[in-house]
């Protein structure tokens, strides 16, 4: 009895005889073209060659961590990924899966592959490509997010030449974020779909991504600069003002290269020539400095009649910071300011409580304070406040001089204490951890807060920081 065609194939295959298992099983699939279980064996001699073929771009990488096919490279790949689409392979093995675990780093490259995840959408990925991955150095996105976010990076770059479309595009990016488990990255899907969505014209839409992305990324030079592109043909002066606040934000000039260029045209049209020229200088000076081979869109720039490069660029940051600096106003809605008191430090370090009143206290994420020390225990300080879905949130936190708050004030007396370690000043209780090692009558000054007592249900003084008193 003649073997199967299919297992013949997964033989010649398996025993590393990729060429002879093509050769014999396509030409049997011509005599039988509704063969599923050839199909599925050729399938697989298909992706043992896009291996090979991956491995060595996978290894060039390495050292550049640019997956780009060469044109070689490219029409051998596209032509064995239409060679698979051909196949007709049905969703749901797990075929498809694997082929998008090869190309996760290279996928918008190939127009075939994304136009096949884009026919197909959801119905290409099970449970397990939803979820991330928990690798020794942290969260790895899920197959189907990293895949979302190369078909997002496609659109951007050759949208017109695949003839991709977008509303298929940002259906199957939703379907990602309402499936996908993934917490830590999808972040980053919202900002690629924020960048296709800005192109397409659809500003308000990308806005409302953004400005998410943003309250939670205020010191990132990148993030300042996707919101005023969503302002750049609507509002200006907007725009204006966000590129400049992006650019003062950047933890090195290099990282606001983008938005120095990005600002430069809107500059000109509102005949600020001599800031354009400095925003040109700067950038011109990182290349010069860096040793970089100049862009040529700069080096077209730096040639025309408005560019004067005497001009003295240090004057920049002053004139960016005048421009921007309520744009944390446009961030948040009208922001209301107050003075509060640190009352205690996070156990995790990376936060602090504010006591504001004996009725709020707040909750403040240690970067949103902006001060050359870390706070302390009874520091004061002024928070800004806007209000989300109905409720206060600090947006920034800055050092302040003492000042009256209600429901704070000062106590001395002796410290009496308990057996169980806490204790009183007069009519103030002091916390274990308040009291600090410290021996029974000690003479302190006391600085306390009106908390809310739970066993006694009512608000009485509570110590935060005790000062020893020198007799």
């Amino acid at each position: 009895m003649n073997e199967p065609a299919f297992r013949t194939v997964n033989n010649l295959r398996k025993s590393g005889d990729i060429k002879g298992a093509w050769e014999h099983g396509f030409l049997a699939l011509q005599s039988a073209p509704q063969d599923t279980y050839l199909k599925g064996a050729l399938f697989w001699v298909c992706y043992e060659f896009i291996k090979q073929q991956l491995e060595k771009i996978a290894k060039r990488a390495d050292a550049s961590n640019n997956y780009r096919p060469s044109d070689f490279e490219f029409e051998q790949l596209e032509s064995l990924l239409q060679t698979i689409v051909n196949l007709e392979i049905a969703t749901g093995g797990l075929e498809y899966k694997m082929l998008l675990v090869q190309f996760k780093k290279s996928l918008e490259w190939f127009p075939t592959l994304i136009h096949l995840v884009l026919r197909h959408q959801v119905a290409l990925f099970d449970d397990e490509a939803k979820k991330p991955f928990q690798a020794e150095k942290g969260e790895v996105p899920s197959l189907m997010l990293s895949t979302a976010r190369q078909v997002a990076s496609a659109w951007l770059r050759a949208r017109e030449h695949w003839q991709l479309d977008l509303d298929q595009v940002m259906a199957f990016i939703n379907q990602t974020r309402e499936q996908a488990s993934d917490t830590k990255h999808m972040m980053w899907l919202d900002y690629d779909q924020a960048k296709c969505l800005v192109v397409a014209g659809q500003y308000d839409q990308a806005r409302s991504l953004i400005l998410p992305i943003l309250r939670k990324k205020q010191k990132e030079s990148w993030a300042w600069g996707a919101l005023a592109a969503t302002y750049i043909k609507q509002d200006q002066s907007l725009a204006m003002k966000f590129f400049a606040k992006g650019i003062t934000s950047a933890h090195d000039v290099t990282f606001s290269l983008r938005l120095l260029q990005g600002v430069i045209p809107l500059l000109l049209t509102n005949q600020k020539q001599a800031e354009a020229s400095m925003c040109l200088k700067t950038a011109l000076a990182v290349y010069q400095t860096k040793g970089w081979k100049i862009k040529p869109e700069l080096e077209q720039l730096s040639i025309q009649g408005w560019y004067n490069a005497g001009v003295d660029e240090k004057l920049l940051t002053s004139y960016l910071n005048s421009i921007s600096q309520d744009a944390l106003d446009y961030l948040h809605g009208p922001m209301e300011k107050v003075i509060a008191i640190v009352e205690n430090i996070h156990q995790s370090g990376k936060g602090f409580q504010a006591f504001v009143n004996k009725s709020t206290s707040l909750p403040v994420r240690m970067g949103l304070h902006k001060s050359k020390t870390r706070p302390q225990v009874g520091d004061y300080i002024e928070l800004s406040l806007s209000k989300v879905d109905g409720e206060k949130q600090v947006v920034a936190s800055i050092p302040s001089k003492e000042a009256t708050i209600a429901d704070v004030s000062y106590v001395e007396g002796n410290l009496r204490l308990t057996p169980k370690g806490f204790g009183f000043i007069e009519d103030t209780f002091v916390p274990p951890f308040v009291v600090d090692g410290k021996a029974n009558e000690t003479q302190v000054r006391a600085l306390r807060i009106m908390a809310w007592d739970k066993s006694k249900s009512r608000h009485n003084w509570k110590a935060i920081k005790l000062v020893d008193l020198l007799d």
